[in-house]
């Protein structure tokens, strides 16, 4: 796993630098529209008193639009310190910081120290992460009622914005790269683990899905 881990390296590096941006774009514009598909889903299913886990949390803007739903606690987890940092500030700004908790690190290799949750969410976040086998396995491993996740199509305007992506890493002399995962894997691997897909619905470049148990 040495190139997964020096992915994951590079990714806390990349990922500390786009905080700030992160950050600036929520206050402007708020959730982009693929996160406003998944709040508006979750919400017709009922979030009342259900416990959340966001991997790849970022500045926190998506669970702790749930919370303000209705949903009772979240548990954020990002590779990069300085996303937590907006998100904890965020969390206190928003008056949420005692129905939150923030972990840093590798969610796959932290999953066994997880508590189980209702619900764990996914955004934009297999295309960052080089072993989607292996995050699906961790993902149904703490989940006990709904995964909701958006990742890319893959068709030919999407490979060739992610090349785009990844010459610019390189350019940087950065080891993180985003990947085009095969949607089919993706799904076959959820519904595998005994959840059904509830809600399919495609923006130009990506997926949004949520998937309950049984």
């Amino acid at each position: 796993m040495n190139c997964c881990s020096r992915h994951i390296g590079a990714a806390q590096t990349c990922f500390g630098w786009m905080s700030k941006r992160y950050e600036r774009r929520y206050r402007r514009k708020g959730l982009d529209d693929n996160q406003l598909q998944l709040v508006r889903e979750l919400e017709s299913m009922g979030l009342d008193g259900l416990t959340l886990l966001e991997v790849g949390c970022g500045v926190g803007a998506l669970h702790q639009t749930l919370l303000e739903k209705g949903a009772s606690t979240a548990t954020g987890i990002d590779l990069a310190p300085c996303m937590l940092q907006h998100a904890e500030r965020r969390a206190k700004e928003r008056e949420l910081e005692q129905r939150t908790q923030y972990r840093l690190g590798d969610f796959v290799e932290m999953n066994e120290s997880l508590d189980s949750v209702d619900v764990t969410i996914l955004d934009k976040v297999v295309c960052c992460y080089p072993a989607p086998k292996e995050l699906i396995r961790a993902t149904l491993d703490c989940t006990n009622r709904v995964i909701a996740l958006t990742y890319p199509r893959k068709h030919l305007l999407g490979e060739i914005y992610n090349k785009i992506w990844n010459f610019g890493f390189w350019l940087f002399r950065s080891d993180f790269r985003g990947f085009m995962h095969e949607p089919r894997l993706v799904q076959e691997s959820i519904e595998a683990g005994g959840f059904k897909r509830v809600f399919d619905r495609d923006s130009p470049m990506w997926h949004t899905q949520v998937y309950i148990a049984g």
